[in-house]
């Protein structure tokens, strides 16, 4: 005689196991997936304002102290933007932010603008001497994360007017390129 007592005993324990078994790897798997989600929540932020800038660029320098070229950079349409957070920098690494060349409050609004030459506030950025020299806008956030918004490259030689202070040699290009 064979002996079946109990086997029906031991088969019952097999699909309890299972269960648990299954329970246990959906617990982690939910676990792992819950750590890689919270693990991006500080890299998910705000995104940079959406808008234009329309640059206006004067080589003759006329109405500029000395008659230094220079371009006004207004913003055009789109959002708003935190003047902190908008900065200019020139082709050689230097940079500035809106609200160290900017006479308006700490938001910049549709219609505001700077004026850019190299000079007076904005010093730190090279002025303009040559076609080609390229400025970008670029929108940075708290953290320090950048994109650039603009790109833009002086398109001609700046050339002063005749008996400008600043071109002591009559050639047009300015005593400081």
């Amino acid at each position: 005689m064979s002996s079946t007592a109990g086997s029906g005993d031991n088969r019952a324990i097999s699909p309890v196991i299972g269960v648990v078994l299954m329970v246990a790897i959906v617990v982690a798997l939910a676990s792992i997936f819950g750590a890689i989600a919270l693990g991006f929540e500080d890299k998910l932020q705000e995104p940079a304002p959406a808008g234009a800038y329309e640059r206006a660029y004067t080589a003759s320098g006329e109405g500029n102290t000395d008659d230094r070229p220079f371009v006004v950079i207004t913003h055009q349409f789109g959002q708003s933007a935190d003047a902190s957070n908008i900065r200019i920098q020139d082709d050689a690494g230097n940079s500035i932010y809106w609200e160290d060349v900017w006479t308006g409050g700490p938001v910049v609004k549709v219609g505001e603008s700077v004026h850019i030459d190299g000079f007076g506030s904005d010093s730190v950025l090279n002025p303009i001497c040559d076609a080609g020299q390229t400025y970008w806008i670029i929108w940075e956030d708290d953290d320090g994360d950048a994109l650039t918004v603009q790109k833009w490259t002086v398109p001609r030689d700046p050339r002063l007017p005749p008996g400008s202070p600043s071109d002591s040699d009559g050639d047009g290009i300015p005593n400081w390129c």
